[in-house]
């Protein structure tokens, strides 16, 4: 029977026999030569009466687990929360069982519908706007250009035909050179002209497309503002999701009873009283084991295992550890129990454990020593033993893992 394995160095992470400690100024056997420490040591021993006696390093199989300390609770919980903000009386209470689409809480809807009627003013005058821009007001301003244009062309045309005429007759001598210079500088008047207006127009155009395009922009805005307020409307009864029982509702000391609240803001926890779970905290190291164990989570109360699974894994954002590139993740598990409600918050342990065994080197408890909460072995050596340190792992039944300092095939005396 094995009784003492207290202080065994390493990750010991399987539940150890009670100990019990024998302290010892020194260790030796009649044909052995020993080097021992100068300070007291603890040693671990099957009977401290029996013999001393040589065994080997063996390769054993270990069960790779962690074993954390739990309290339980509710498991897969359901957050309701607030789909939007405002003020809103709660209509369930805790403890109430509901089934998906009871009401749970309602909002005031009249600062909401305030909201979306002047928007909704918003919309008809920028719809009513547009369709004036892109319909009367652009066909009378095309055809105000159009008029414009054609009129300065037309002088254009007539004061060219003009300067054709003076010019034969100038050449023949006819017309003297300051009338034909007058009338060439009213034709080059008139072609400006027509051009300035043709650019003031263009230029005219392209700032009444561009005011087309920011009014349907704006029309737009205010229709997805609708489509929102729209929605709040609709969300102003919050209804359960699915059925199940109320828990930590949230309640008001207001006098009406109403509770102010923002988007997203939790309001109750919708539950099976027949699922729980427990949350527990691991290292990025941890994580590689928890995440494909077996889980099981044990009842102080009992000490029954229930089989459990992850339900949910979020990560835990601590900016010092971040800085060391450490990791902390919260991992939640899950089980279902008949007990339900009566195991709430009460203490547990939970388990995970790796599905396959792995086989290590490994010596009995009984050859181990401790001192300073550093480990030691007594390993043969030629004709005598020498006090050598290792680094030890999980312990299974009468065996510790061996995770340094022995290979298989050593002999240690017991």
């Amino acid at each position: 029977m094995l009784e003492v394995i207290e202080g065994v160095s390493g990750m010991m992470r399987r539940d150890i026999p009670t100990c019990v400690s024998t302290l010892i100024a020194a260790i030796a056997a009649p044909s052995i030569a020993l080097a021992e420490p100068d300070e007291p040591m603890w040693i671990a021993v099957a009977d401290p009466a029996a013999p001393v006696r040589k065994v080997p390093v063996e390769m054993k199989p270990f069960v790779e687990e962690i074993v954390r300390n739990c309290k339980i609770g509710y498991g897969r919980p359901v957050a309701v929360v607030a789909p939007i903000s405002g003020r809103l009386r709660v209509e369930a209470q805790s403890g109430q069982q509901v089934t998906a689409g009871d009401i749970l809480a309602q909002y005031d809807t009249d600062a909401l519908q305030r909201r979306a009627d002047e928007i909704q003013l918003d919309v008809d005058y920028l719809t009513a706007q547009l369709a004036y821009k892109t319909g009367p007001y652009r066909e009378n301003t095309h055809a105000i250009q159009s008029i414009d244009e054609d009129d300065k062309a037309a002088k254009r045309d007539h004061l060219a035909a003009q300067v054709a005429e003076m010019k034969r007759l100038y050449g023949q001598g006819r017309l003297a050179l300051g009338r034909f210079q007058e009338a060439q500088r009213d034709l080059d008047a008139a072609d400006n002209a027509l051009k300035t207006a043709e650019r003031q127009h263009d230029s005219q155009r392209r700032e009444a497309a561009l005011d087309e395009i920011r009014l349907g922009n704006d029309l737009e805005k205010r229709k997805n503002a609708l489509t929102e307020a729209s929605e709040k409307l609709s969300s102003a009864t919050v209804r359960a999701t699915a059925s199940g029982r109320l828990v930590d509702v949230e309640t008001s000391s207001a006098a009406d009873g109403k509770l102010t609240v923002s988007e997203g803001e939790r309001l109750a926890l919708l539950v099976d009283p027949h699922t729980l779970g427990a949350r527990v905290q691991f290292g990025n190291q941890d994580m590689r084991l928890v995440r494909a164990a077996d889980v099981a989570v044990v009842p102080n109360a009992d000490g029954a295992p229930r089989k459990a699974s992850i339900s949910a894994i979020r990560s835990v954002e601590r900016p010092e550890e971040r800085e060391r590139g450490e990791y902390t993740t919260e991992v939640e598990v899950a089980f279902s129990d008949p007990q339900g409600p009566a195991l709430i918050n009460t203490d547990a342990t939970c388990h995970f454990t790796k599905p396959q065994a792995e086989e290590a080197p490994a010596v009995p408890v009984s050859a181990v020593l401790i001192q300073d909460d550093h480990s030691f072995v007594r390993k043969l050596e030629g004709n005598g033993a020498k006090l050598i340190e290792v680094k030890l792992g999980d312990v299974d039944e009468d065996y510790v893992r061996v995770l340094s300092g022995l290979k298989p095939g050593d002999l240690v005396l017991e």
